[in-house]
């Protein structure tokens, strides 16, 4: 896959409505994001139900997915203040897709 700036899939893709994604709307720190080039069609780990995402909307689910993997995992060894905190990483990835793309909120997140 070819990386990606951000600036530049800003000017290229949009949400679900068609408006311009705000880059101060994202809810994590870009220098943590990875962006690449393409869309890619992403299943939900449970159900197998596939949606097609923007590269914007892959690196936040990525991003989102990844924290909530790490709190199920703090969570299980008794790390619970830490695992609150990345349960929030998560909601913050959450309501990002339920305001971008209610679709792929409620296929692969919901």
């Amino acid at each position: 896959m070819i990386r990606a700036s951000l600036k530049d899939l800003l000017k290229k893709h949009r949400n679900l409505e068609g408006n311009k994604y705000v880059e101060e709307d994202i809810p994590f720190p870009i220098k943590d994001l990875e962006f690449f080039s393409e869309s890619e069609v992403v299943a939900n780990p449970y159900s197998g139900v596939t949606i097609k995402l923007n590269p914007i909307e892959v690196a936040m689910y990525d991003t989102t997915m990844g924290a909530y993997n790490i709190h199920l995992d703090l969570g299980r060894v008794g790390m619970l203040k830490d695992a609150r905190k990345w349960y929030e990483e998560f909601y913050k990835g959450k309501n990002w897709f339920i305001e971008n793309n209610v679709e792929a909120y409620m296929t692969l997140i919901d």
